[in-house]
Order: structure tokens, then C-alpha cells, then sequence
């Protein structure tokens, strides 16, 4: 019986395997070992500084959207916008961090946060890419960072001889000075004399 009767009872998937390993020996379908574990995050700059998101569910890029300022919050926080019918506050992340705001929002990425509480996204001046990251890196302690980003990030680790700084998600959301928006100086109670 030959190889072409053989295969018109096998599934397509055999097929291929079959033909692969016709033409090319057996090492065509040969499947490497992984020989590491790995874990994925989300990438962005800030200013010089690498920084990375752990990947998790409730990111999202968000497209273009018309973000509406508002009055009497911090000047890292850039207004609001409408994501699916609630409202998100935008923080300017460079800007909260210390670095220079988003100069152009025609280049800006808007990077919605996964906590369903606090319901705000992040203005990037930079795009927001996945990268695999080997589980077995080089942890760096004892980074200067800015007093704002030292305290979400939960490690910072080495790749490639470039420094990652890993925030938790968790912590920035939960961070006070994120959370607090609104300008200490302005009160919506205060009153205001003619």
C-alpha cells in the first residue's frame, strides 16, 4: 500500500506531519523542549526607565478616545473618558511619575488598569507591547526610582543587560497618591466670593 493511499484515512493534520516528515526526515516534526518557564508582561516606557505590567486579565488598549479635562484635579490627571458606557479617569502616567507629560495625544497610547473600583486608564507616550520574560532573571535591588513608582514596583529584573521594573498592579491602584485626584487647594464645598 502506498504512502498517498495510507494518508486519505488520516486526519489533515496527519497529513502534513506525514509529507513533513517525507521530505525532510523526521526532524521536521520534532517539537524543541522548553527549557525554561516564562511569564509575559506588558512593556512601556516612561521616560528613560523600562517598566513592565504583569500579564493579567482586565488590561486593555483602548483606541483613540475623547478624554474630557476637568476641573480641580492634580495636573498628572489629563480628564475623563468614556470606556463602554463608565466613566475612567485618565492619569498621565509620565507626568504622576515625574517625567514630562504626553506631549502629543496623537501618539499617546491609552492603557486601561485592570481594578473594576477604581476605573481609570493610563496616557502613555510610548506603545504598550507583550514580552516573554525567562522566570529565572537577574533581581536587582536597590534601584533609585522615583519615590511614586518605588513604591508599586515589586522587583526590578535584567534582560538582555536592559533593567525592567515590575509594577503591581495592585499597589499603584491602591496607592494614595494615585487614588487622591483631586487638588488639595480646591475644595467642591469651599466657597467662592464674587
Amino acid at each position: 500500500m502506498s504512502n498517498s493511499v495510507q494518508s486519505q484515512n488520516s486526519t489533515p493534520l496527519e497529513q502534513l506531519q506525514l509529507l513533513a516528515s517525507l521530505s525532510m526526515g523526521d526532524a521536521a516534526i520534532e517539537q524543541p523542549e522548553k527549557t525554561q518557564e516564562e511569564w509575559r508582561g506588558f512593556t512601556f516606557n516612561v521616560g528613560d526607565l523600562n517598566l513592565v505590567f504583569p500579564f493579567m486579565g482586565g488590561f486593555e488598549i483602548l483606541p483613540e478616545r475623547d478624554i474630557q479635562p476637568i476641573p480641580w484635579v492634580q495636573s498628572w490627571v489629563r480628564g475623563v473618558t468614556n470606556v463602554r458606557g463608565e466613566v475612567y479617569s485618565v492619569v498621565d502616567i509620565g507626568a504622576y511619575l515625574g517625567f514630562t507629560a504626553v506631549r502629543s495625544m496623537r501618539s499617546a497610547t491609552l492603557f486601561r488598569l485592570p481594578d473594576a473600583q477604581l476605573k481609570s486608564a493610563i496616557l502613555l507616550d510610548s506603545k504598550v507591547s507583550l514580552k516573554s520574560f525567562p522566570e529565572e532573571l537577574e533581581h536587582l535591588s536597590g534601584q533609585k526610582l522615583p519615590s511614586r513608582l518605588s513604591r508599586c514596583v515589586s522587583t526590578s529584573v535584567v534582560i538582555d543587560q536592559d533593567i525592567w521594573h515590575v509594577i503591581d498592579v495592585t499597589q499603584l491602584c491602591n496607592d494614595q497618591d494615585f487614588v487622591a485626584i483631586a487638588e488639595e487647594s480646591q475644595a467642591f464645598g469651599d466657597d467662592v466670593t464674587h
